[in-house]
């Protein structure tokens, strides 16, 4: 079962592999300047290209507040584990910075904040008349895959703070476009991890996307609530992300997995009933540290860090031979 992999040995040996492949050559990052919003607004992304074969391709999304440089660490570890790796700086913040849009001087207002996670208008995707910061990160990776570099069927989205609510919310749009006769459009991602998620702030609610339907393999599904797998990391005494998987544990009641800070670790005993769906695996660990969002997602050491448990969840979720 999924949740037995969690052992101390697993961790172990992810470290261990991430030291060898940190003594081979580190492909450079690269910067993306160039990409912009259908609301006009210029975004910069940094690029890490996987180290070695790609295992995922992972979209990381700062907290509001932060920048692609507060969640270097965790970018870079990811990149030395074989990911493809895009950093955007979300509008307002960082290289995504402009003299209408700079959180360093205001707060984002609502509206802004939630062009962020927009996709929609029509039916054909590339086409689409609402692209946000998300989705013209992804819309660029699409040009990424079409040379051969990556593969979208191994996406993972990974969000911190409130961008992990953000997060979750494009991933509810993405899941919403359904083929069409050239094929697939949408429902690319495929794991989740979410770093102190915030269920509701700044006006920006993850309920939304918690109750998306849509229909996947000629059946109904809620993909963040019930369907794709979900890691979500928290420090000690995060009651928001403690909120967040207790609501998505009551909607996986056979498919749950939680380690708390102090090592103590259940499980789901419940077994499928004949007519009950099958649910993705939800797992839940509790570090022991104070820190939240960005500083937690950068924790540098301990017997599990989140770039441990990054490291490990994509692997069990989305890394498969060719």
């Amino acid at each position: 079962m999924l949740f037995c992999l969690l052992a101390c040995s697993c961790w172990a040996m992810t470290a261990q592999s991430a030291d060898e492949k940190s003594r081979l050559k580190i492909p450079a990052v690269e910067q993306v300047k160039s990409l912009r919003t259908s609301d006009g607004v210029p975004l910069q992304l940094v690029y890490y290209p996987s180290h070695g074969k790609v295992t995922a391709t992972v979209i990381l999304v700062h907290d509001i507040g932060g920048s692609e440089k507060t969640v270097r660490k965790l970018a870079s570890g990811l990149q030395k584990a074989g990911c493809a790796v895009a950093v955007p700086d979300l509008r307002g913040h960082g290289g995504s910075k402009n003299a209408d849009l700079d959180v360093s001087k205001k707060r984002l207002l609502v509206n802004q904040l939630r062009m962020i996670p927009a996709s929609g208008g029509g039916r054909i995707r590339k086409s689409a008349n609402l692209k946000g910061d998300l989705e013209t990160v992804r819309n660029w990776l699409v040009e990424k895959e079409a040379e051969g570099d990556i593969d979208l069927k191994r996406l993972c989205i990974i969000g911190s703070g409130l961008g992990g609510t953000l997060a979750a919310t494009w991933v509810a749009a993405d899941w919403n476009w359904l083929p069409n006769t050239q094929g697939p459009q949408g429902q690319q991602v495929q794991t989740v991890i979410l770093i102190s998620p915030v269920w509701a702030d700044q006006g920006i609610s993850i309920t939304n996307a918690l109750n998306v339907r849509t229909t996947s393999s000629q059946r109904e599904v809620k993909p963040i609530l019930e369907h794709l797998p979900i890691m979500i990391i928290a420090g000690s005494d995060d009651r928001q992300s403690s909120q967040l998987f207790k609501r998505l544990k009551g909607a996986r009641p056979t498919s749950w997995f939680k380690e708390s800070a102090n090592g103590t670790k259940e499980q789901s005993e419940r077994k499928l009933s004949p007519n009950q769906p099958k649910t993705g695996p939800l797992v839940f660990e509790e570090i022991r540290s104070s820190l939240r969002a960005d500083k937690l997602a950068s924790l540098p050491s301990g017997n599990r860090t989140p770039l441990q448990l990054c490291a490990w969840f994509i692997s069990e979720t989305l890394s498969r031979d060719d």
